[in-house]
This record gives C-alpha cells, structure tokens and sequence, in this order.
C-alpha cells in the first residue's frame, strides 16, 4: 500500500507558502495550478497504487458535470476561444479538486505535522504584520485585501491544528492572528471577524433551538453589526455605483457593479445550461480570451471590463454561475447543502463539535469573499477547500464511531 501522507503534507506547505503567501512576487503566477495538479496527480496514484477508486465518486462526478459543461462551451454556445475554454475548465475544478482528494484520500497529520505548522503560521502572521508596520504589505502582497486573506488563512489552519487539545494560549494566538487581517481595511474581512468571533465563541450547534431572548438578541447584534461594516462597500459597488441602474447608465460605473446587473439577464437568455465556459465574470472570459458576450449586454465599454484592458472581470465570483444556468446554480447549491449535513454533528462530541465550527467558518468566509472577490478559485481557496476535506472526512468518522460503539 502506497503512503501519500507526507508529500499531501508537503504541498500543502507548498500551497501555503508559494500558492498564497509569496504567490505575488511569483514569476511563475500558475502555481496554485500547478500544485493542484499534482494533488490530482496523488489522486491518481491513490486510485491505481492503493485501488481506491470507490472513494473518489465525488470527485468522477464532479468532473463529469465539468466535462458537460466543457463540450457545451466549445460546441454549442462558443462565446471564447477554445483555450479560454479550456483554462476555464481547469480552474472551475481547482478547488473541487482540493476538496474532494482532501476528503477522499484520508490523509491525516500526525501531531509533530500539526505542530511545525502552528508554528509555522506564527511565523508566516509575525512576518506579515513586520512588512505591513514597515510599509512594504502591498509591495509584498500586492493589495491591502490579502492581509484580510492571509490572515484569515492562518487563523483556520491554526484552529484545525490545535482543536483537539486548545488551550487558552492558543485561543489567544488565534484572534492575535486574526486581529492583524485589520489592515486590509476592507468591509468584507470585518464581516468575517464578527462572525468568527461569535461561531469561536459563543456558537454551539443546536442553539437556534433552544435559544432565549437574551440569545435571539445576539444574534441580532452580531447580524447588524456584520451589516454595519460592510454597509459602506454595499452601497458603494452595488446601489450607488450602478446596481440599480440600466444597460445605458452604467457607462461610469463599476465593472463589479456591472457584473452583478447584467448576470440576470445572461441567466435568463441562456437558463438551462447557462452561457457556458469562459463567457461571463471569470479571468479566462477576459484575459485568457475576450468573451462575445460582453458586447452583447453592452458591458465591454465599462472601464475594467473592455477587451484588452479587464483587470477586474473576475472581482467577484457568485455572477460567473451564470455560465452554468440552472442546472448548475441547482448542483453547485447541492453541494454546499451535502457538505452542511456533512459537518453538521450527530454527537455531543467536543471535537466534532469543533470541526463543525470550522466548517461553518470556511463555509461563511466563502461565501463572504465570493461577493466580492474570486478567492475560492485562487491558492486560498484552494487551501481552504483542503481543510473543509479534511473536516468533513474527520466529522464522518466521529459521528461513525460514536453511534456504532
């Protein structure tokens, strides 16, 4: 039987360091995809050296539905070029990849890994608060959002690592990382810091069943509060920038704005299957290749989104399900709802109940930065699609051996 514990264990520190971390003073700017295609790779081993194949049913299926999707793109709509297509292609399964060989491959990090890679994001948060203190954060990470990212990263790994056995000083270490996602300044990782410190804190499984006023009344405040720090940016990009302005207003307005007014209407045109690869809100619908959709709903005069020159036509993610139509948006929902039930505990068990905190924390800084960004394609949502895996598997196994003994 072929062991494929330590080199997962050693790209995923790859990921880490080279994928997300220093990914932007990378020449080479595939790395999160070159890396997620060696995981692919261990999964193929795994298949034929250990004959695992039953365990990656996910994973065939996804990849069939992918494959559906490509032969749509290239034969039957064709908005792009076929190598936009193809790169598209790549780059929607990235993180189900990660997720599915994390979940599937039942890798798992003895305590001495665990260990190194606490203190490997101590040193990887300690580091970044320096450059940032010093003033080089956005020479070194290109854009104040990272911070946000990166800290958020660390802060998850970190509480996967140590949720067996935390102590107090780790949970101190814990919000001392993520407090320094503060100097990314942005709406969105503030929205995640009250939920995070609510779901850290406070948050058990079950509690919407049994809660009191004083508790219904947290919730409230944790909600507001979350709406307050993001209310700014909401107004900014989607009702005072141009989300509830037609086709011919939108000439000045935000391409992120654009995006999100025009995704109905591409759904509409194209319900069922969706407009197909590489033809609405991705990098490959842009940079790779200039989708023919864009002039259609008169958005490729917007600034940002004109060909040539479309640095933001992947600042968001959630309009790209557009390309998918119905049928996709149904799965892609299916999905999340199977891994809900997935890391929802059957036990009282403390440690599933701790994973289940963590899932709900990737689940909400998923869906948070999908608003505004494209991160669940990039390195760190590749990472975190790998500890969503590996929460996922450790759930099942608890909630097993729970109920059988």
């Amino acid at each position: 039987m072929i062991s494929l514990n330590k080199i997962f264990y050693g790209l995923f520190i790859l990921m880490l360091i080279v994928g997300v971390y220093t990914y932007q003073l990378m020449w080479f700017k595939s790395s999160d995809e070159l890396i997620t295609l060696l995981l692919a790779a261990l999964c193929v081993l795994d298949i034929l050296g250990n004959r695992n194949h039953r365990q990656y049913k996910g994973l065939f299926a996804v990849v069939g539905i992918m494959t559906f999707y490509m032969l749509y793109s290239l034969f039957f709509v064709h908005y792009n070029t076929s190598k936009a297509i193809m790169y598209d292609f790549f780059i929607q399964l990235k993180p189900f990849i990660a997720f599915y060989v994390a979940y599937s491959m039942r890798v798992r990090f003895n305590d001495s890994q665990k260990l190194f890679l606490k203190r490997l994001c101590i040193a990887l948060s300690i580091i970044m608060l320096t450059i940032i203190l010093s003033g080089y954060g956005t020479v070194f990470f290109f854009h104040v959002a990272y911070f946000g990212i990166i800290s958020t990263l660390l802060f998850l790994i970190y509480y996967y690592c140590s949720y067996q056995d935390m102590t107090r000083r780790d949970k101190i270490i814990m919000i001392l990382m993520l407090v320094v996602g503060f100097f990314s300044t942005r709406s969105k990782f503030y929205g995640f810091f009250v939920v995070a410190v609510y779901i850290f804190f406070w948050y058990k499984p079950g509690i919407l069943v049994r809660m009191k006023l004083k508790q219904w009344l947290t919730i409230v405040f944790v909600f507001c509060a979350m709406l307050y720090v993001a209310w700014g940016k909401i107004d900014y990009y989607f009702l005072s920038s141009g989300f509830l302005l037609d086709a011919d207003e939108m000439e000045y307005s935000f391409a992120r704005a654009a995006l999100y007014v025009q995704a109905p209407l591409v759904l509409m045109d194209h319900f069922i299957f969706g407009s197909g690869l590489a033809s609405y809100a991705t990098f490959s619908s842009g940079q790779v290749g200039y989708s023919l959709l864009y002039s259609l709903y008169d958005i490729d005069k917007i600034w940002g989104l004109e060909e040539g020159d479309c640095p933001f036509v992947s600042d968001t993610f959630f309009p790209e399900l557009v390309q998918f139509g119905i049928v996709g948006i149904i799965l892609f929902v299916y999905f999340w709802v199977w891994v809900y039930r997935k890391i929802k505990p059957k036990t009282v068990n403390s440690d599933a109940i701790q994973l289940y905190k963590i899932g709900l924390l990737i689940i909400s800084f998923i869906a948070i930065e999908s608003v505004a960004g494209s991160v669940f394609l990039q390195g760190p949502g590749i990472m975190v699609m790998i500890l969503l895996g590996f929460v996922v598997r450790e759930i099942a196994e608890i909630n097993k051996k729970e109920l059988t003994s």
